[in-house]
């Protein structure tokens, strides 16, 4: 189990390191393009588009990113004072409902990204798809780390261990 973790997480890493690169580009398109509207009463045509599409996959992995460092919002309204075998089940449902999500990203996403291959964004002209293709990815990610977080969490349930 920790190889297969650390193999996906050097494989996230090269992810990660691709969402940064996108972040730097839209920040660098987007502010040369408000200095040449701005400054120079042009700008750059397919600015917007290429900036939506860089928003939408930097989003979808961060969600797998706050799914693999466990970053979600959680909530606590119960008092600590009850037992942690409540705490460990309510954190595998959690990982669980993270699988569902998982799937979903996986298989309406793939379905978008085929049908978004039949249309093109009207400035870049690439195909729409590529702002779906990125739910896939993220939901086989999102997937394999609630997966390893629930196995974890399962053996400390049998084990009795206190997380």
């Amino acid at each position: 189990m920790e190889q297969f973790k650390k193999i996906l997480d050097s494989l996230f890493v090269w992810v990660l390191k691709l969402a940064m690169v996108m972040l730097m580009a839209m920040v660098v398109i987007v502010f040369l393009n408000v200095v040449l509207r701005y400054g120079f009463k042009s700008g750059i045509r397919w600015a917007e588009e290429i900036s939506l599409v860089i928003v939408i996959w930097f989003t979808f992995i961060s969600m797998a990113l706050g799914v693999k460092e466990n970053l979600h919002i959680n909530v606590s309204v119960l008092p600590r004072k009850l037992p942690v075998m409540f705490f460990n089940v309510l954190d595998i449902i959690k990982y669980l409902l993270e699988i569902v999500i998982g799937f979903i990203l996986i298989v309406y996403g793939w379905k978008l990204t085929l049908n978004g291959a039949k249309s093109f964004l009207p400035a870049t002209e690439l195909p729409n798809s590529i702002n779906y293709a990125v739910l896939p990815i993220a939901g086989i990610f999102i997937i394999l780390y609630a997966l390893i977080y629930c196995i974890q969490d399962l053996k400390k349930f049998k084990g009795g261990a206190k997380s």
